[in-house]
């Protein structure tokens, strides 16, 4: 927590969503029980699977092995990334990557990666959310924290199905190093819609020699 957010919350400490009690933007208590876990499921088509992995009849249409997305993109959790992106609340990522941590086997992969934005966006915000959760989880893990991937043009995919995220997508991150030949990588963002980001992310990512790559997001729409 840097200096200005650590006076920030000794003169207006955070409140949870929820209750309204003082300490947290999301207590413990009310992540346990107000908060609805969704089930594993295939990222691509939302069938159920054990462990969140790509189901067999996705399988040749993606690049991702699977992507553990522990809850559903509504009420409070939509709030909350709302004030993560838009309000500028990092201790969002704090509370989310210590769950986030808990849903897969960090100890498979040999680094955290995460989904970039544009530059402007980043400017805009001053961070990258998705890298901010990533960073968390890499301290509380252990897991080497690398940027892997870079954006070179903003697309607008508000409004587009999924078919057109696909071809928006096309050729817009490559890669920002050699270090992921022959890597697992545990591949960070903040919320999966259609799925196309991410999979475009891990199929550059596979492309320069990346064995596997599993996404790891807050929520699903």
């Amino acid at each position: 927590m840097s200096l200005v957010e650590s006076l920030i919350q000794i003169i207006a400490p955070s409140s949870c969503k929820v209750c309204n009690r003082e300490g947290s933007v999301l207590c413990t208590d009310c992540m346990a029980t107000h908060i609805p876990i969704r089930k594993p499921a295939c990222f691509w088509c939302n069938s159920l699977t054990t462990r969140g992995q790509t189901c067999a009849r996705c399988k040749l249409k993606t690049s991702l092995a699977g992507a553990s997305i522990p809850f559903r993109y509504q009420e409070t959790v939509r709030d909350l990334i709302y004030a993560l992106k838009y309000d500028g609340n990092r201790e969002v990522a704090r509370i989310f990557a210590s769950y986030l941590s808990t849903c897969v086997d960090t100890t498979k992969f040999d680094m955290v990666s995460f989904v970039p934005t544009t530059g402007a966006s980043q400017r805009k915000r001053g961070y990258n959310q998705a890298q901010l959760i990533a960073a968390e989880i890499s301290s509380i893990t252990g897991l080497r924290l690398t940027n892997t991937l870079l954006r070179t043009k903003h697309i607008d995919q508000i409004g587009l199905n999924r078919a057109q995220r696909l071809a928006a997508v096309k050729n817009i991150f490559t890669t920002t190093s050699h270090t992921v030949e022959n890597k697992k990588i545990l591949l960070v963002d903040d919320v999966i819609t259609t799925g196309a980001t991410i999979d475009e992310c891990a199929a550059v990512l596979k492309q320069a020699g990346a064995t596997q790559v599993w996404g790891l997001a807050i929520a699903k729409k």
